[in-house]
């Protein structure tokens, strides 16, 4: 009976003093009743120790020369430090969470007898040290850190020795700091491990079985060895080179385990790494390169910076190289992709602190692939296009090559806001996908630098949020052109919490230092609302008024150094919901319409310098007539024929890869069309527009609105012969997918082009 109570009594104190972690995760699942049981039961225990320790203590003193006073210590402050002991701990319990407050239960049982017993001097210091160095370990874990316990010890010397006076106090406060220190390093680094440690790595290196001399090793004896163990992280790779799956097991164990050394397994955890990845000499092996990682779990905390990122770079590799590997469709394009994310992946690599790690491994990885293309292109004998073109996406300023013409729409900017004599708000118009976004995006590039241009985007639901987020958003805009520009320093960016009271007042005092700053620097902003319709939405909703409205208008009438340019594919007067005219008088109006046939055919045969596609005569005429020079359809189906020629293994365009290209740009395109046919047009137009692709013609007098609405849209253009489609691609996407349908109860021929 008393045997198994000691048994369990000392199991407990040996937690507290070797697994704090541990005891922690014991003490969560418990109810607080046990925990307090168990900290009652131990408690005499943990008192003997405390006489067993306050004797070694004196006697260590008496054989040092320093005089021990044993009957204070005995009869006074141990009496009290069992009282004062076994409340202290109780009130912690009560009060502390049930894991941690486990540990500091016996902890404080333990050390508050002696405290009590030896406030002063070198045995204080000892007990001081004592305590903190065994909870060293856990409270560096929960935020207070060994650095706060070394601190908070030498504090409570300094307390002692001020309370004795400047003389007695002096001596009382070294004798503690003395003993403090000793102890509390010899808990924290517990160097007595040292000798254990290396016996037990020299003979794993000879063992047949090492994970068993590691595990019987102080690295698995204590949880909170605060000391470096030397030859630790060569131990654990030596480990996973003996058994991968084991080894790794144990580098996790220890990192997530055994907090002081986890520098040593991250350490242990790259060269694994390194070693598996160094052997990756051949695309088959880096399709087998994601596999390596998977050992490793997601996100883990001991993992060093970087580390997650290049994973995921690297199974994408991986997944890529595998695809390699069986052949596709477009191998050169592949490799070029995969060239492409290896040049990203080793200059974002480069940025991390496990960079010298990685770099040089995606150098060599890089290099293999160039290898493996110039092979590639030995036996094909053919260079592949570089797709220039973009469907779809904005152009932006980087993007300025492939930006061609609209020299007409930045002459007409130019006269309108540089030499214009009257103040007016602009009207950029244009249909859907006609480059409404990619001429506002490539401003920069192509107008006066007099004019520092502010890009807005309206579809993003912030500038719906309401008056003051609207006003703020606005403010912020302006100040980071002006901020990356350098052509202006505001003192402080705009604050969201200035515009929540007030918030147009507190726009026009923003306003009023842009436009004192722009007039030093000989400059003007010009903010260009893009999707301006999307504003209504917001009024509509009733998340924003048409206050914002006439606050627009008050900054196109009395800003002079600010000028407003609203893009959309609707005119002020075929929106119902907001009458745009009363707000913005004097709107101007730029209308961009298809390219010019020259712009257009630059972009088709040179979207950029180092094009090396060519045409057969009459492709690139075709291209234009079948598109009618609309930008979007330009690049789609520049794109599709890119595709097409590299699938083929040739540079050249003939008519027949251009019958395959406007094939696979008709469903490609599939939403652009749709667009204009279900949501740009009424049903009587609808009705007009199926009947031009049938080439049944117009008769006389009839649907006269309908086709004045088209005209405008320029959907319909009017011909030497009658009305037509303006762009014949159009034509064929109706007959291939609208002529038929229950509504119009039609037959449709089969779409030609050739």
């Amino acid at each position: 009976m008393i045997r198994a109570y000691l048994k369990e009594s000392l199991h407990w104190l040996r937690l507290t003093f070797f697994k704090p972690v541990t005891l922690v995760v014991e003490g969560i699942w418990r109810p607080k009743r046990q925990a307090l049981a168990i900290y009652l039961k131990t408690f005499p225990v943990a008192f003997l120790l405390i006489l067993i320790l306050l004797a070694a203590v004196g006697l260590a003193c008496e054989m040092v020369g320093v005089h021990f006073n044993w009957t204070k210590a005995f009869r006074g402050g141990l009496a009290g430090g069992l009282v004062v002991g076994l409340a202290g701990g109780l009130v912690v319990g009560l009060v502390v969470s049930l894991g941690v407050g486990l540990v500091i239960l016996l902890v404080l049982g333990l050390v508050i007898g002696l405290v009590s017993s030896l406030v002063l001097g070198l045995g204080g210091g000892l007990v001081f040290g004592l305590y903190f160095g065994l909870g060293g370990g856990l409270l560096s874990s929960r935020g207070i850190g060994l650095a706060g316990g070394l601190v908070s010890g030498l504090g409570v010397g300094l307390v002692f020795g001020l309370y004795f006076g400047p003389v007695e106090g002096l001596s009382e406060m070294l004798r503690f700091w003395a003993g403090y220190l000793i102890t509390f390093s010899l808990f924290v680094f517990r160097p007595f491990y040292l000798a254990p440690h290396l016996v037990q790595y020299w003979r794993s290196n000879a063992a047949r079985n090492p994970f068993a001399l590691f595990r019987n090793s102080p690295i698995h004896w204590d949880e909170v060895i605060g000391m470096p163990l030397p030859f630790l992280s060569r131990w654990l790779v030596k480990l996973a080179q003996t058994d991968r799956e084991l080894g790794l097991a144990e580098i996790s164990y220890i990192a997530a385990n055994r907090p002081r050394q986890g520098r040593a397994a991250q350490k242990a955890l790259l060269a694994v790494v390194m070693d598996d990845l160094r052997q990756v000499d051949s695309i088959g092996k880096l399709a087998q390169a994601g596999e390596l990682l998977k050992a490793f779990p997601a996100e883990a905390k001991y993992l060093p910076a970087g580390f997650d990122e290049a994973r995921l770079r690297i199974s994408s590799l991986a997944e890529d190289a595998r695809l390699y590997e069986i052949r596709p469709v477009s191998p050169m394009t592949m490799l070029q992709a995969m060239i492409k994310d290896l040049g990203a992946f080793r200059t974002a690599i480069a940025q991390t602190p496990i960079g010298a790690d990685f770099y040089p491994i995606a150098e060599r990885w890089l290099e293999m692939v160039k290898a493996e293309e110039e092979k590639l292109r030995g036996r094909l004998g053919f260079t592949p296009i570089k797709n220039p073109f973009i469907a779809g996406n904005a152009l932006n300023d980087r993007d300025g090559e492939l930006f061609k013409g609209r020299r007409d729409i930045i002459r007409a900017l130019e006269e309108n806001i540089i030499h214009s004599q009257q103040r007016a708000a602009l009207l950029l118009y244009g249909r859907r996908r006609i480059g409404k976004s990619s001429t506002l995006l490539n401003l920069p590039n192509l107008i006066s630098a007099a004019y520092i241009p502010v890009y807005i985007d309206l579809q993003e639901g912030k500038w719906r949020e309401g008056d003051g987020m609207f006003c703020y958003h606005l403010a912020e805009a302006v100040y980071s052109e002006l901020f990356q520009a350098a052509r202006s320093r505001m003192s402080e960016p705009p604050s969201e919490s200035e515009f929540e009271q007030r918030p147009f007042t507190r726009l026009a005092e923003y306003l009023d230092k842009v436009e004192d700053r722009l007039r030093r620097a000989g400059k003007q902003a010009l903010i260009t609302f893009d999707e301006y319709e999307r504003m209504e939405a917001g009024i509509e909703g009733g998340r924003i008024t048409t206050e914002v409205l006439n606050q627009l208008r008050h900054l196109v009438q009395h800003r002079q150094s600010l000028v407003l340019l609203f893009s959309g594919s609707h005119r002020f007067e075929e929106l119902k919901t907001v009458k745009w005219a009363d707000y913005l008088i004097n709107t101007k109006t730029l209308e961009l319409s298809f390219l010019e046939p020259e712009e257009a055919r630059e972009l088709m045969e040179r979207p950029v310098p180092e094009f090396n596609m060519r045409y057969e005569p009459g492709v690139v005429d075709k291209i234009l007539e079948l598109t009618h020079r609309q930008p979007y359809l330009l690049q789609a189906v520049g794109s599709e024929l890119v595709n097409q020629l590299n699938t083929r293994n040739r540079t050249t365009a003939t008519m027949d890869d251009l019958n395959a290209a406007v094939e696979k740009t008709l469903v490609s395109a599939q939403a652009y069309f749709h667009y204009t046919w279900a949501d740009e047009c009424s049903n009587e137009e609808r009705e007009v527009l199926a009947d031009l692709a049938l080439g049944a013609g117009i008769k006389k007098g009839r649907r006269r609105a309908a086709v004045q609405s088209l005209l405008r849209k320029e959907i319909v253009e009017k011909g030497q012969s009658g009305y037509r489609l303006s762009v014949e691609m159009f034509r064929f996407w109706i007959l291939k997918n609208q002529i038929g349908n229950d509504d119009l109860r039609r037959e449709a021929p089969v779409p030609v082009w050739k």
